[in-house]
C-alpha cells in the first residue's frame, strides 16, 4: 500500500483477489491495484439490481468507478471546463484557475496586476491613470507643467536637488506608493529661479552675470569700474571709493593714518623706524597684492616711535634725554625728591599720604579727621575722647540707654529713631507709613488690614480668593493673569498656543490630543493605529505599506498566486470557500472534515467497509472445482458525526457526553432538572410565567414587578432604591414644607438643592466662590508667612481659645468614634478657618499631604526653621526653632509648644492611602475605620509631644493633619454618588458640641454650615501629578505584584500604641484593624531601587517605593 496515495475508495473483484484503488497522487487521479491474495467465500453472494455499468457490486449496492455517480453507477461527473481555460489558466474540477493578470469563467478577461493606484482605473489589463499620475499601475507623480531651470519632479513637485553624486532616497513618502526607488543625483546645476539679463545658472540657485550686473539672479543693474576697484574698495558711479588705509585711483596704494612723526616713514601701511646701517636694503614686510617691495637705501637715523616728553631729547632709537624731575623711557614720569614714606604714593612729583600722616614726603604721624570735642590724638594716630563722647575722631555724642532698632543718637544724647519705631531709646514698633483704608496697627508694628485689603499698611485692594500663578490684583480687586492662565482669580491653565485638530487643553497647561495627531499643540499627523509590517507614516496621516503588505495600517499580509474557487486573501494565507482546501484554495475537501471513519471522496464523507471475516460453504462458480471466495466487509462509521462532543463507538451509534441524548447526541437536557413547574425545551428551563426565573426556574420573582430601579430579593421582596419605598418601591419621598428654588425631594424631609443654594428646604443662597485649600509646599513664601501670622493673632483671640479646649473637654464624649470622628472634625476645622477669615479676609486652612515625604517625613520642608516653616523637632521637649518656638508661642493650657518625632517611623505611604480610598462603598464601615485607626490615629503619636496629648488641637501642626484626613475623605465621595452619601445610620443625629449640627450638614463640601462651599486643590508638583496618574490607572492589586517598597505596617510600636490607648479604639476595632492591614500593598522589598540612571531617585526616597515601575505600568495600558 506504500506506492499508493490519499487512497478515498477501495472494492475487490471476485476470487483472485485484486484490489482497485482510486489515488489522487502527484500524478493526478488513478487506478492502482493492490494484490489481496485468494480468499474463499462462506457465506450467499447478494447481487446489485439492476447491474452496476461503472462499478463494482458489493453487498447488494453498487460502488462506483471515479468519475461517475447514480444508483447503477451511470451518470458522469463533469471534471472537465467547458469551452478550456484561456490565457494559460488550468481546469480545476470543472472551473478555471486563472493565471495572474487574468478573470472571468475561462479566464478570458485581462486584469491589472498590481491594482491600479491613486484612483487609476484598469481598461483591457492597463491602467488608465488620472491627471498627475503615470506608470504602469499609476504609482508615480508627474508635475504639470514640466519643470525648468534643472529642477526635477520629485512626487509631483519641481524642486532642486542638492545631493552631491551617488544614488540617494528622496526621503519623501506619498500614498498609495508601497516604494520610492533610489534615484542617483549628481553635482546639479539648478535655479529655484531663472537667471535675469542674459546670466546662467552655475549651481544651487547661483547665477553668473554678465558684464554690467549683479544680484543672486542678476536683477541688479551697475556701473563698471575699470581697472576693477582692489582692496575691498567699492564702485560708486564709476568711481573706487576706497577703504580707510588705502587711496589711489582703483585703492591700490596703502597709506598710513594719521601721519608719520619723529623720523618714522609708513611702508605698507605702518609708521616704522629705519635702524638701517647704510646701502640699499629690502624692507622684509610683504603685502598681499603687492608683487614685489623695491629696494629703498637708508642711512643711520635718529627716530623715536614717540615723541619725547617734558623737554626730553630723542638721542638714539627710541631714548629719550630728561631733564630734571622726569624720568621714563619717553620722560613722561615726574618724580618725588626725597622718596615718599609710611606708604605715601609719588603723583606728578608730589607726594599722596595715606590717612594718619602728613608732611611733604609724608613723614608726620596725625589724626585724620582732627579729633572733635575736646578729644586728644595719640601717638598712634588715635583720638583720646573725654566722657560722654565716642568715634574714631570724638564726634559721636552717647545715648544712654542705647538706641535699639537701628536707631542713632543725636549730638544731643538723644535717639533719632528709624521709620517704624519710637521711644526713648526707640524701643515701640510703629506703623509706618500709618494703616490705611481702615487698617489697625498692632503691637508688632504691622498692620491689620480690613476684608478686601492688603499690603504692608493696607494700601492694596486684595481679590478674593487671592490670585493664582503670578496673576496681579487690579484697583478693582479682579486678577489680571499672567500668559498662560484664566479664570476669575487666575486658577485655570490655558494652552498657548492653542491646541489644534480638536486637542484638549488640560489643567496643566498641555494639550491631550485626539487620536491621528501628536506634538506639543496637537500639529502633527500620526497614523493611528501605527503602521505595520515596515509601513511608513505618509504627511497625510496614511500609511505607505511594503510590497507584499496591504490594509489601511499594512496589516493585511497579500496572498500569491490568487485565491481559487472564490477564496478569499486574510493575513496572507488563503481562506477558501466551503469545499475547498490546500494552500490557494485549489483543492476540493470535505467540510467539515470526515469524522468517526468517514473518508472524503469528491467533496464528500463516505463510510468505507473494512474486511472482517472470510466466509466459505458458498457454491462455486460453474464449471469450476472450488467454491468462490469473497471479502466481506463491516462498516465501523457514523454516517453522521455525532454532535455536542459525542463520540461514534459502532455504526451510528454515538456516545454523548453528559447533558445531550439522541441518536447523534443532538438534544440538549436540562441539568440540573428544571424546578417549581418549569419545562425543558432545547437545553433551557421555560419558568411558568410572572412567577419563577433562573436557569432551572430556582428564583422567585417579585410580582408586581419592582418599580423605580429596584431590584428583587431571591424570597421574591424588593430591595429598593434610595429614596424610594414600598412592597414594590412605589413609594417616592415627600418633603414638608416643600423644596424651594428648585430644590429635590430626594428623602422624607430632605431636599436635594440646585447649585447657589443651601438650607434645609434650600431657601438660603450661598456664596457663589468656593475656599480653596492648598497643600502647604504649594503655597508662596507669601501666602505660608501671612497664614502663619494670621494665625498667631487669632490665637490670642478668646473665640478661636474657646474652639481649641471644646476640643479637650469633648475629646472622649463621641467625638472620636466612628458616627461623628469624620464630621464632626470637618465641622471644627471649617469652625477654625471662619474665625482666621475675621481676622484676615486672605487666609484658608492649608493641609500637609505626608505621602509625599512618607519614606523621610521629618526632613520635609514644612519642619524649617523660618519664619514661615512650622520649626523643627523638640526631642521631647519645647521646640526651639521657628514661630512657634519656645518664648514665641504658648499653648492655650499652658506650657510650650513640645515635638518629639518617632525617627525609626515613618508616616502612611501614597500605597496605603491608595488601597484605603479603593474600598467599595458598601464598605464604608472599614473605610472610615482605616482612616482614622491607621492614617490619623498613627501620625498624630508619630508627631508626637502635644500631638498626642488631649490638647492636641492646640498645636498648630493639628490643623495641616486634620484638613488633610478630611481631604482624603473628600476624594472618597468624589469616586460615585453613592461614596458621597456613605456614612451611618447616625446622619440626621446632633453631633457633640457642634452647635446643633448633625453628620447629615457636613456630608456635601459644596454645601457647608452658612452656605460654605470649600475645595481641595490636588498637590501641584511633578511627583505628585505622575503619582496621581499612575494610581488611577493602575489597579491595586497589580500594585501589590510589580511595584517594590519599603515594608510598612501596623506595627506594635510606641506611636501605634499610645495613638490607640489616647484615641480609645475598642478591641474589636483593633482585631478588625490588624486583619485589613495585613494584605500586602506592595513588593515589601527594595534594597536600593534605582531609577534610570542606576541611583535611587529622590521621589523614590521621599515615597518609600519604586515609582519608576509604577509609571511604567501606568503607561503601558
Amino acid at each position: 500500500m506504500s506506492s499508493v496515495s490519499n487512497v478515498t475508495l477501495a472494492a475487490c473483484v471476485f476470487m483472485t483477489v485484486t484490489c482497485l484503488v482510486y489515488s489522487s497522487n502527484a500524478q493526478g487521479p488513478g487506478i492502482g491495484s493492490i494484490d489481496l491474495g485468494p480468499i474463499e467465500p462462506d457465506f450467499p453472494i447478494r447481487t446489485c439490481s439492476p447491474r452496476c455499468e461503472n462499478g463494482f457490486c458489493v453487498g447488494g449496492r453498487c460502488l462506483c468507478q471515479p468519475g461517475f455517480t447514480g444508483r447503477t453507477c451511470s451518470n458522469t461527473i463533469i471534471t472537465v471546463c467547458y469551452g478550456g481555460c484561456a490565457n494559460g489558466g488550468t481546469c480545476r474540477y470543472g472551473s478555471c484557475s486563472c493565471r495572474p493578470g487574468y478573470s472571468g469563467s475561462s479566464c478570458q478577461i485581462p486584469s491589472c496586476s498590481p491594482s491600479c493606484a491613486n484612483g487609476g482605473t484598469c481598461v483591457s489589463g492597463k491602467c488608465r491613470c488620472r491627471s498627475g499620475y503615470s506608470g504602469s499601475y499609476c504609482q508615480t507623480r508627474v508635475c504639470t507643467p514640466s519643470c525648468r531651470n534643472g529642477q526635477i519632479c520629485i512626487l509631483g513637485q519641481c524642486r532642486c536637488p542638492r545631493f552631491l553624486d551617488g544614488p540617494e532616497p528622496l526621503g519623501i513618502s506619498e500614498p498609495g506608493v508601497p516604494e520610492i526607488d533610489l534615484v542617483p543625483f549628481y553635482p546639479a546645476v539648478c535655479c529655484s529661479r531663472s537667471c535675469l539679463n542674459g546670466g546662467t545658472c552655475i549651481g544651487y540657485n547661483r547665477c553668473r552675470c554678465r558684464s554690467g550686473y549683479s544680484g543672486q539672479y542678476c536683477q541688479t543693474k551697475v556701473p563698471s569700474c575699470l581697472p576693477s576697484c582692489a582692496n575691498g574698495g567699492t564702485c560708486v558711479s564709476g568711481q573706487c571709493r576706497c577703504r580707510s588705509g588705502y587711496s589711489g585711483g582703483y585703492c591700490q596704494t596703502r597709506v598710513c593714518t594719521p601721519a608719520c612723526q619723529n623720523g618714522q616713514i609708513c611702508i605698507l601701511g605702518q609708521c616704522l623706524c629705519p635702524r638701517f646701517p647704510d646701502g640699499p636694503v629690502p624692507l622684509g614686510i610683504s603685502e598681499p597684492g603687492v608683487p614685489e617691495i623695491d629696494l629703498v637705501p637708508f642711512y643711520p637715523a635718529v627716530c623715536c616711535s614717540r615723541s619725547c616728553l617734558n623737554g626730553g631729547t630723542c638721542i638714539g632709537y627710541n631714548r629719550c634725554r630728561c631733564r630734571s624731575g622726569y624720568s621714563g623711557q619717553y620722560c613722561q614720569t615726574k618724580v618725588c625728591a626725597p622718596a615718599c614714606r609710611n606708604g605715601g604714593t609719588c603723583s606728578n612729583g608730589k607726594c599722596n599720604c595715606r590717612t594718619g600722616y602728613t608732611g611733604s614726603y609724608c613723614q608726620t604721624r596725625t589724626c585724620s579727621p582732627a579729633c572733635r570735642n575736646g578729644g586728644l590724638c595719640t601717638s598712634y594716630g588715635t583720638c583720646n575722647c573725654r566722657s560722654g563722647y565716642t568715634g574714631s575722631y570724638c564726634q559721636t555724642r552717647t545715648c544712654s540707654p542705647a538706641c535699639r532698632y537701628g536707631g542713632t543718637c543725636t549730638s544731643y544724647g538723644t535717639c533719632n529713631c528709624r521709620s517704624g519705631y519710637t521711644g526713648t531709646y526707640c524701643q515701640t514698633r510703629t506703623c509706618s507709613p500709618a494703616c490705611r483704608n481702615g487698617g489697625t496697627c498692632t503691637s508688632y508694628g504691622t498692620c491689620n488690614c480690613r476684608s478686601g485689603y492688603t499690603g504692608s499698611y493696607c494700601q492694596t485692594r486684595t481679590c478674593s480668593p487671592a490670585c493664582r500663578y503670578g496673576g496681579t490684583c487690579t484697583s478693582y480687586g479682579t486678577c489680571n493673569c499672567r500668559s498662560g492662565y484664566t479664570g476669575t482669580y487666575c486658577q485655570t491653565r490655558t494652552c498657548s498656543p492653542a491646541c489644534r485638530n480638536g486637542g484638549r487643553c488640560t489643567s496643566y497647561g498641555t494639550c491631550i490630543c485626539r487620536s491621528g495627531y501628536t506634538g506639543t499643540y496637537c500639529q502633527t499627523r500620526t497614523c493611528s493605529p501605527a503602521c505595520r509590517n515596515g509601513g511608513t507614516c505618509t504627511a497625510y496621516g496614511t500609511c505607505n505599506c511594503k510590497s507584499g503588505y496591504t490594509g489601511t495600517y499594512c496589516q493585511i499580509r497579500s496572498c500569491s498566486p490568487s485565491c481559487a474557487n472564490g477564496g478569499k486573501c486574510v493575513s496572507g494565507k488563503c481562506r477558501c470557500t466551503y469545499g475547498y482546501g490546500g494552500s490557494y484554495c485549489q483543492t476540493k475537501v470535505c467540510r467539515p472534515s470526515c469524522q468517526y471513519g468517514q473518508v472524503c471522496i469528491s467533496g464528500r464523507c463516505q463510510c468505507p467497509r473494512f474486511l472482517d471475516r472470510q466466509v466459505r460453504g458458498l457454491p462455486g462458480r460453474p464449471g469450476s472445482q472450488e467454491p468462490e471466495r469473497l471479502p466481506i466487509y463491516r462498516p465501523v462509521c457514523c454516517s453522521k458525526s455525532c454532535l455536542n462532543g459525542g463520540t461514534c463507538i459502532g455504526y451510528n451509534r454515538c456516545k454523548c457526553r453528559s447533558g445531550y441524548s439522541g441518536q447523534y447526541c443532538q438534544t440538549k437536557v436540562c441539568s440540573p432538572a428544571c424546578r417549581n413547574g418549569g419545562t425543558c425545551r432545547n437545553g433551557k428551563c421555560v419558568c411558568k410565567k410572572g412567577y419563577y426565573t433562573g436557569s432551572y426556574c430556582q428564583t422567585r420573582l417579585c410580582s408586581p414587578a419592582c418599580r423605580n430601579g429596584g431590584t428583587c430579593t431571591p424570597y421574591g421582596t424588593c430591595n429598593c432604591r434610595s429614596p424610594y419605598t414600598g412592597s414594590y418601591c412605589q413609594l417616592s419621598p415627600t418633603c414638608y414644607p416643600r423644596c424651594e428654588n428648585g430644590g429635590t425631594c430626594i428623602r422624607n424631609n430632605r431636599c436635594s438643592c440646585p447649585s447657589g443654594f443651601t438650607g434645609s428646604r434650600c431657601q438660603n443662597a450661598v456664596q457663589t466662590a468656593c475656599r480653596v485649600r492648598m497643600e502647604i509646599h504649594d503655597m508662596t513664601q507669601a501666602q505660608r508667612q501671612l497664614y502663619i501670622d494670621t494665625y498667631k493673632t487669632a490665637y490670642g483671640q478668646p473665640a478661636l481659645r474657646t474652639l481649641l479646649r471644646s476640643h479637650a473637654i469633648n475629646f472622649a464624649a463621641g467625638i472620636h468614634t466612628r458616627n461623628q470622628f469624620l464630621p464632626w472634625h470637618r465641622w471644627f476645622i471649617l469652625e477654625l478657618e471662619n474665625i482666621l477669615l475675621a481676622v484676615n479676609s486672605n487666609v484658608i486652612l492649608p493641609y500637609w499631604d505626608w505621602t509625599l515625604h512618607s519614606a523621610a517625613p521629618w526632613s520635609a520642608p514644612l519642619w524649617g526653621s523660618a519664619s514661615h516653616w512650622y520649626g523643627g523637632d523638640g526631642s521631647g521637649s519645647c521646640v526651639t526653632t521657628g514661630p512657634f518656638r519656645s518664648g514665641q508661642f504658648s499653648l492655650v493650657s499652658g506650657g510650650c509648644l513640645r515635638r518629639d518625632f518617632d525617627l525609626t517611623e515613618t508616616t502612611p505611604s501614597a500605597l496605603v492611602v491608595n488601597d484605603i480610598l479603593s474600598t467599595p462603598v458598601s464598605s464604608f464601615n472599614d473605610f472610615e475605620l482605616r482612616v482614622r485607626g491607621e492614617l490619623h490615629d498613627t501620625v498624630h503619636c508619630r508627631i508626637h509631644g502635644t500631638m498626642c496629648t488631649l490638647d492636641a488641637a492646640e498645636s498648630p501642626d493639628f490643623f495641616l493633619h486634620h484638613v488633610f484626613i478630611d481631604k482624603l475623605w473628600a476624594d472618597y465621595q468624589a469616586r460615585s454618588t453613592a461614596h458621597h452619601d456613605a456614612h451611618f445610620s447616625s446622619l440626621g443625629s446632633a453631633m457633640t458640641a457642634a452647635g446643633g449640627h448633625s453628620a447629615q450638614d457636613m456630608i456635601d463640601l459644596n454645601n457647608q454650615p452658612g452656605g460654605v462651599c470649600v475645595r481641595y486643590e490636588q498637590p501641584s508638583s511633578s511627583t505628585a501629578r505622575q503619582l496621581r496618574r499612575a494610581l488611577s490607572r493602575v489597579a491595586p492589586s497589580v500594585i501589590a505584584k510589580r511595584v517594590s517598597c519599603q515594608p510598612q505596617s501596623l506595627d506594635v510600636s510606641r506611636a501605634v500604641q499610645q495613638g490607640q490607648e489616647l484615641f480609645r479604639v475598642s478591641a474589636s476595632e483593633r482585631s478588625r484593624l490588624s486583619s485589613l492591614v495585613s494584605k500586602q500593598v506592595c513588593r515589601s522589598a527594595m534594597p536600593g531601587q534605582a531609577g534610570p540612571s542606576g541611583a535611587r531617585t529622590t521621589a523614590t526616597a521621599n515615597l518609600g517605593f519604586d515609582l519608576n515601575t509604577l509609571v511604567s505600568l501606568a503607561n503601558a495600558k
